[in-house]
């Protein structure tokens, strides 16, 4: 979370923002946040209403387990994700468009926070993007579906197919800007 924060600190004093760190919830099963009642079917989420990131600890075992998405670049990317929906919320971009957009946007943006990792910090070791990538992948509407009740309905889609989300991520990554998302 700190790493988020200062990526998106220094992105934002660069266009003469200022960025408003968002508040870390952690949970495990169910939590209420000023968007309501959170059970662990809703995994981690961002409440614009009360700028929190919720992180539900459970969700991090299912996502290593059956989701098989392991490492910690796969958890560092939920993160950067939820942390996308703030940069969202503080910059106005969260309210025009359909869901999959916008959480197409928020894959961009962990993108944008691992490029940003990466030259500032020189932290990211090999196979961590693989990581992330995989995550990406694991969450995509039409795997989750295809898991849950074994067939895909795209037009039901929230968040976008695995293909959608691990491409998402790639531009922001290899963008390394905020307009790389826009």
């Amino acid at each position: 979370m700190a790493d988020t924060e200062d990526v998106w600190r220094s992105l934002f004093e660069k266009e003469g923002r200022v960025y408003r760190e968002p508040k870390l919830v952690l949970f495990r099963g169910q939590v209420e946040s000023g968007c309501g009642h959170a059970s662990r079917a809703t995994g981690p989420f961002y409440c614009p209403q009360d700028q929190r990131v919720y992180l539900d600890m459970s969700f991090f075992d299912q996502l290593s387990g059956s989701l098989g998405a392991r490492g910690d670049f796969a958890d560092a990317y939920v993160i950067a994700h939820e942390v996308g929906h703030h940069v969202q919320t503080l910059l106005g971009l969260d309210k025009s468009e359909g869901s999959v957009h916008v959480e197409l946007q928020a894959d961009c943006l962990a993108g944008v926070w691992a490029k940003q990792t990466e030259a500032s910090k020189r932290v990211i070791e090999t196979g961590d993007i693989d990581e992330a990538l995989g995550a990406a992948a694991a969450v995509g509407d039409d795997r989750l579906q295809k898991r849950s009740q074994g067939y895909v309905v795209p037009d039901s889609f929230t968040h976008g197919s695995s293909a959608q989300r691990v491409s998402a991520f790639k531009r922001g990554y290899a963008g390394g800007a905020l307009s790389s998302c826009l």
